[in-house]
């Protein structure tokens, strides 16, 4: 049985508010596919790391009208765009463009992020590096930290990209994020009612990522699967853990 995401509003009732956020991400996310080429072969390439400007006006436009943004705030950001300055294959590295919105246009890092997402799935079915070796525990396709984990037959460990959504295999024990191997400084922590997703923790780093059981990441999509086990993100942080991957709706940190 597929979960969905108004199923999981039933269930989660304390989650309707990011549950009804990612929906209106999942209409931008449908429109601005429908406004990107079907054919951009050169995706990702030098030549195209963003929007292409005959159609950032287009993607924007979009973007602030699901969003409830003015034109003149995401102005700065079409600029760009248009001139070619942002190179969205920067942003999971943590590196964003010298361009200042206004406040009332929410952080910076979580706009680019809902942005730039439909571009990054575009560039996933162009790359299709699905499978492969997340080596450095870094997204072969986009170089972002993973958002979750899974453990599958084997027993093997996935990683899953918040970005793209590539996924792929990372050895099954050690830290994604700094690569330590040592069980000494590895731990995990669990929460009551949040049956199927535990946070595998690293002390070396002070980082986390969130596991999800196979079966579940069968019943529903990642993304789903981050939000529902949003308050496993609230403990880990509680506990001076620190998430590295934006999740769906682009957020790090969760108050």
């Amino acid at each position: 049985m597929t979960i969905d995401l108004q199923s999981l509003i039933e269930q989660r009732p304390h989650l309707k508010d990011p549950f009804e956020f990612y929906a209106r991400w999942q209409r931008f996310q449908r429109e601005a596919d429908g406004i990107l080429p079907k054919n951009r072969a050169n995706l990702g390439s030098s030549e195209s790391r963003a929007y292409p400007p005959d159609i950032a006006g287009a993607v924007l436009r979009s973007f602030a009208s699901i969003f409830d943004l003015s034109a003149e705030m995401l102005a700065p950001l079409a600029q760009a765009l248009e001139a070619g300055d942002i190179d969205f294959m920067r942003l999971p590295l943590g590196e964003l463009p010298a361009v200042s919105l206004p406040p009332a246009a929410g952080e910076m890092a979580t706009t680019l992020f809902l942005l730039s997402r439909p571009w990054f799935l575009r560039l996933r079915e162009v790359g299709a590096l699905d499978g492969r070796e997340w080596e450095g525990g870094r997204c072969p396709l986009c170089s972002a930290q993973p958002a979750l984990a899974t453990i599958v037959d084997g027993p093997r460990r996935h990683l899953y990209c918040s970005w793209c959504g590539t996924t792929g295999p990372y050895r099954f024990i050690g830290c994604p994020n700094c690569e330590n191997k040592a069980a000494a400084q590895l731990g995990t922590i669990e929460a009551e009612g949040e049956a199927g997703f535990r946070v595998a923790t690293c002390d070396t780093c002070r980082t986390y990522v969130k596991v999800v059981e196979g079966g579940l990441m069968k019943e529903m999509p990642a993304d789903l699967a981050d939000l529902a086990s949003l308050p496993l993100d609230i403990v880990a942080q509680e506990k001076g853990y620190t998430r590295t991957a934006p999740n769906p709706i682009g957020l790090k940190k969760i108050a």
